[in-house]
């Protein structure tokens, strides 16, 4: 576990909460307390410059072999060459022309992913969100999403790093009502839909929830418990990613893992 985060706060929570049973040692938002502080930078040393190294004088070079040279393969006219095929050229989706945020929802209506599916969930915020939530997928039933417990759990928790409700916006990387099981080729589709989308909402920050979006988002190859809460870029946006917003409201050592552990790695909400 690397020496630079100071763990001893969630330690000692962990610890207060096996001594004293169930009881509520803390308040169930530790946002609620005092702010996260981000962990002091490690000191870099700089290695001592090497020596110059001294080259010795070049070799002779032996004389060239007068051994016989195979013989060079027959040149064949250009004419009784094949051919080279042009490269195929993949047409551009519709969404990727589009000028307008409405006009980038009503092409995507037409994209395969969502075929037979209608009233996509569309963008819900101020225009140039200082921040923006984006979510795996809409809540079922449910009417905006900051109405929602855990939507009103994480404004709270962003007024106490200085952000305010009326400069959040919410967004989701898949926009069906349904949550449904994305295969990888749909997934390259709906990062380059995410890429139009940011390129109209145009966003402060942008914040993703939950391991599997991190995915999504960034690839398997990356490690969520090591990344989550840093500085991360998705299509020159800045990016933050934190655990599932639902359950972080459901939990109340998820919220403190992201308080203490999680959010001080970032720079982003300094």
């Amino acid at each position: 576990m690397p020496e630079e985060f100071d763990f001893s706060e969630l330690r000692n929570y962990l610890q207060g909460q096996i001594d004293m049973g169930l009881s509520d040692v803390y308040l169930d938002e530790p946002w609620t307390l005092s702010k996260p502080q981000r962990p002091a930078a490690m000191p870099v040393h700089k290695p001592a410059p090497a020596a110059p190294t001294i080259q010795p004088p070049p070799a002779m070079q032996p004389a060239a072999s007068t051994a016989a040279k195979a013989p060079e393969a027959p040149i064949i006219p250009v004419a009784a060459m094949p051919a080279a095929r042009p490269a195929a050229k993949k047409a551009a989706a519709a969404f990727e022309s589009a000028e307008s945020l409405d006009a980038f929802y009503e092409a995507i209506q037409n994209e395969a992913i969502y075929s037979g599916i209608s009233n996509l969930a569309r963008y819900e915020g101020p225009e140039s969100p200082k921040l923006l939530l984006l979510m795996p997928n809409p809540l079922p039933d449910q009417g905006g999403y900051l109405s929602s417990e855990a939507g009103q759990m994480l404004i709270r928790l962003f007024s106490n790093l200085k952000i305010t409700a009326d400069s959040i916006g919410v967004t989701y990387f898949y926009k069906g009502h349904t949550a449904r099981n994305i295969p990888p080729l749909f997934e390259a589709a709906l990062r380059k839909m995410l890429t139009k989308e940011l390129s109209f909402v145009n966003p402060g920050i942008m914040v993703s929830f939950g391991e599997g979006l991190f995915h999504q988002l960034f690839g398997k190859g990356k490690n969520f418990n090591d990344l989550a809460g840093t500085d991360l870029e998705f299509s020159g946006t800045k990016t933050c990613s934190l655990v599932d917003a639902v359950a972080m409201s459901q939990d109340k050592q998820l919220k403190w893992l992201t308080w203490k552990v999680h959010l001080p790695k970032s720079s982003y909400f300094c």
